[in-house]
């Protein structure tokens, strides 16, 4: 079981600067490197493995440098998001590769354990164009781990997958990790997967960390804006902007919740009920694949509720009573880093 330790390290692609970075993956934990599209997320697995230049810093694997091997001495097990298959071989003979490659007494055998750990053995004479994407992933993880890395590196394994096969390939990526006790470093911008899978976090954003820790703080701690963004929340304000509320009650819980950024308000949080004599008033009602979101105005704020199943039942100006649970509510602040070396 190795430790994987990121020591301020940067790289260059072109325009994109990455970094610095600092982080720990402990033996036995899965790292997801979250973000959305050009963050770094594929630019940094590339600088472990050893595909890019470090700018600057070190990568370090049970306390001793690798930054400075080729990528085929650095013991790490790679899978890009292509996943790098050979088409002319059979799934046997794509899984086997890294043990004919090293000689291994016991090729075909410990290839038959992968292939059977993998449900890949009634595949096990298939060309990779004749498998769907979730058994070629499969295909893939197997041929990584056959090599005996000591940290696994995998970028976007979920983008193209059914959500069967998402399903089967998360829950043995969790028995990976697990079983096996091997670090994983997995490359998403799928904010669902990386609860389902995560014991530690790292958000990017332009090449640089704007949250570092543990998934249950992604869900419940402070949050920096473009995280909460990216997560998904719509309802954020600004500390400034908490005064809007007219609602004197309401702005005081609202600012009573608040961090030095402002504030989160989850979908969750918010209440209303249709009363013609309460001063709130509905901004709009529209549809969406979750169900009806109404949103509710009160003063300057505009809060969007939960997604209900049912028409709503009201338009566009009429009058709500409206309610926001500050206990449910998450403060922002600046980015939140951490758990580096």
């Amino acid at each position: 079981m190795s430790r994987l330790e990121l020591v301020d390290l940067g790289a260059d692609v072109g325009g994109f600067r990455l970094g610095p970075i600092r982080l720990a993956a402990a033996p036995g934990e899965a790292t997801v490197l979250l973000g959305p599209s050009g963050a770094g997320k594929t630019t940094l697995l590339r600088a472990v493995a050893g595909f890019l230049p470090l700018r600057q810093g070190s990568v370090l694997l049970d306390g001793a440098r690798i930054d400075r091997l080729p990528p085929h001495r650095r013991g790490l097990g790679f899978v890009p998001p292509d996943l790098g298959l050979f088409g002319h071989r059979r799934v046997r003979r794509n899984v086997g590769y890294p043990l004919e490659l090293a000689g291994a007494p016991e090729a075909a055998a410990e290839t038959d354990r992968w292939l059977a750990r993998f449900g890949l053995s009634h595949l096990a004479e298939r060309y990779p164009a004749e498998l769907s994407s979730g058994e070629r992933q499969r295909v893939a993880m197997a041929r990584a781990l056959a090599a005996g890395p000591r940290l696994l590196l995998w970028d976007e394994p979920f983008s193209a997958l059914d959500v069967e096969s998402r399903d089967v390939l998360l829950r043995l990526v969790r028995e990976l990790v697990e079983a096996e006790g091997l670090p994983l470093l997995l490359v998403t911008h799928d904010p669902t997967v990386t609860f389902a899978v995560a014991s530690h976090v790292v958000v990017l954003e332009a090449g640089r960390v704007r949250f570092d820790g543990p998934p249950d703080r992604l869900a419940t701690g402070p949050l920096d804006r473009f995280t909460a963004r990216f997560l998904g929340y719509e309802n954020l304000f600004a500390a400034s902007e908490l005064d809007g509320a007219a609602d004197p009650v309401l702005a005081q819980g609202l600012r009573g919740a608040a961090g030095a950024e402002g504030l989160v308000v989850p979908a969750e949080a918010v209440r209303w009920s249709a009363d013609p004599g309460r001063t709130a008033s509905v901004a709009s009602v529209r549809w969406t694949a979750a169900g009806w979101v109404v949103a509710v105005r009160d003063g300057r704020l505009v809060f969007r509720a939960r997604a209900v199943a049912e028409p709503p039942g009201v338009r566009v100006g009429d009058r709500v009573a409206l309610a926001v649970d500050p206990a449910a509510c998450r403060p922002l602040g600046s980015a939140t880093t951490g758990g580096g070396p």
